[in-house]
């Protein structure tokens, strides 16, 4: 969950489009998906201390560890799913971003381990 922490805080200049205004609003963590069975209990715990909120191209990130503000950029969209990249990071680190529907949001944060958050 580690990376999932750094990622977040990292997530720093948007576009605007369907995309962002998809994303504009509270998200609170509520679970995670894919990790070990014995790592379940504490990143269920991690996702649910952990919000976001989009509010134009800023992000702001509340984890149990810190809070962070940034910009954020889209870089590919369609349906289903966003690819947003930092500002400091750019390319190199994308984060895929997936709406199971409009109030449910899965963060892809390793392959095949993601956080969920619901709309507030």
């Amino acid at each position: 969950m580690k990376r999932a922490l750094v990622c977040a805080l990292l997530l720093l200049s948007a576009c605007g489009g369907k995309g962002q205004a998809r994303l504009e609003g509270n998200w609170k963590g509520t679970k995670t998906e894919g990790v070990p069975k014995e790592a379940q209990l504490a990143a269920d715990d991690f996702a649910r201390n952990t919000s976001l909120e989009f509010k134009g191209d800023l992000l702001t990130i509340h984890s149990p560890r810190a809070v962070q503000s940034g910009k954020y950029k889209i870089k590919k969209e369609d349906k289903t799913s966003l690819v947003v990249v930092t500002d400091k990071d750019g390319d190199a680190d994308p984060q895929t971003l997936t709406f199971v529907d409009p109030k449910t949001l899965k963060w892809a944060v390793f392959e095949g381990k993601v956080i969920v958050f619901t709309k507030q």
